[in-house]
């Protein structure tokens, strides 16, 4: 007969029958359980009554030296405690998180950025587009979707509004916003178009072209995907397209939020997505077609990190990220940056000189932000 388990249901009746206080102990833990998430509701209510304060006072969001205060606070009465300061900075770190969202989401709300203004987006069925109109939306917009895979009586209404909406919002690849963009030239709106391209080269011809029909035009490219929740973590890029009018009120919808503006010549933004994008995007891509076709019994910290990363990407749209490839003057010399670095890396390998790989170590630390080290081997 074999050995009974140590952890099967008879030994842990066992266990508590020798043991009464298991119980009782288990019980506090529960009730200690509750009452960290009580309290973490109760902060959040404070926190939106500091963000009312801010607001009536204009003051920002985010207070970097607060954080950093509040931070150290955790930190040293973990100390005190005999608790890993770590683990009290993780878990204020998360609520200061959750705190900026929040106020975040006040801010957008009460900015009442689009009170009586009218939205159509374009493409707003799709993930961006889906994500766009709830923000325009929390923004006070009377928004609605022209899309494909919307309602007759959806694409109606957005179809009637185009022509006066203050805001068009174009949701759809670089290739079907040119497409959309040509077609509007032949009967151009009175708002402000604007298009959130991951690549902007396919379709500046159709926005000069929109302008010239007497369209105010903008481009943005906001650097974050549709499963966002804190927009702090993020940049939205506003390109020029000449037009400093439609680019101000396009800024001013971010303006509430805690994201990151950058503004860059619309010319220029391809030749920055080619690293951002379509480097990271390839790098990303050939990690997963070099992993083996069975799982590992045993995954390092460093090989959990970018196997997420890996299938995050490679589970995104194909025909976008084939488009962010192909459609970029400056996406070829980017990957041809990651084959040279791969041979550079097989080179210093097999040349049995140690010397030479950490020289290709050096050579990434320079280009790389510092980190905290890794704890695998």
């Amino acid at each position: 007969m074999d050995q009974a388990s140590p952890y099967d249901s008879r030994t842990l009746f066992k266990a508590r029958m020798a043991d009464p206080t298991l119980d009782k102990v288990r019980e506090r833990i529960r009730q200690i359980d509750r009452e960290l998430v009580e309290r973490a509701a109760e902060r959040l209510k404070l926190v939106t009554q500091v963000g009312e304060i801010k607001r009536r006072n204009n003051l920002p969001t985010v207070d970097y030296a607060q954080e950093r205060a509040v931070l150290e606070r955790a930190r040293n009465t973990a100390k005190e405690l005999g608790l890993e300061p770590s683990i009290a900075e993780d878990m204020v770190a998360r609520l200061i998180r959750a705190s900026v969202s929040a106020q975040d989401q006040d801010s957008i709300r009460f900015s009442a950025a689009g009170a009586g203004k009218t939205a159509v987006v374009a493409g707003g069925h799709g993930r961006m587009g889906r994500w766009m109109r709830r923000f325009l939306s929390a923004e006070g917009f009377l928004v609605g979707s022209l899309d494909p895979l919307g309602s007759d009586e959806e694409n109606t209404w957005a179809l009637a509004a185009f022509p006066t909406a203050d805001i068009i919002l174009c949701c759809a690849s670089p290739a079907a916003t040119a497409e959309l963009y040509r077609k509007w030239t032949a009967a151009p709106p009175s708002g402000v178009v604007v298009d959130i391209a991951s690549i902007k080269t396919p379709i500046i011809d159709a926005i000069r072209n929109l302008q010239k029909a007497g369209t105010r035009v903008a481009s943005i490219h906001p650097m974050f995907g549709p499963n966002i929740s804190l927009l702090r973590d993020a940049d939205v890029v506003i390109c020029d397209t000449g037009d400093a009018e439609a680019a101000q009120a396009v800024e001013k919808l971010f303006q509430p939020t805690t994201a990151n503006i950058v503004r860059l010549p619309l010319d220029e933004h391809d030749r920055l997505m080619a690293d951002l994008l379509s480097l990271a995007h390839a790098t990303a891509i050939a990690f997963a077609l070099a992993l083996p076709q069975t799982e590992h019994p045993v995954r390092s910290t460093t090989f959990l990190a970018l196997e997420r990363l890996a299938s995050a990407v490679v589970r995104e749209s194909p025909d976008v990220y084939y488009e962010i490839q192909s459609r970029n003057p400056h996406s070829a010399a980017a990957v041809e940056r990651l084959r040279a670095a791969l041979d550079r890396l097989v080179t210093a390998i097999g040349s049995g000189d140690s010397t030479a790989f950490a020289k290709l170590m050096q050579d990434g630390q320079t280009r790389t932000q510092p980190t905290p080290r890794l704890n695998d081997r």
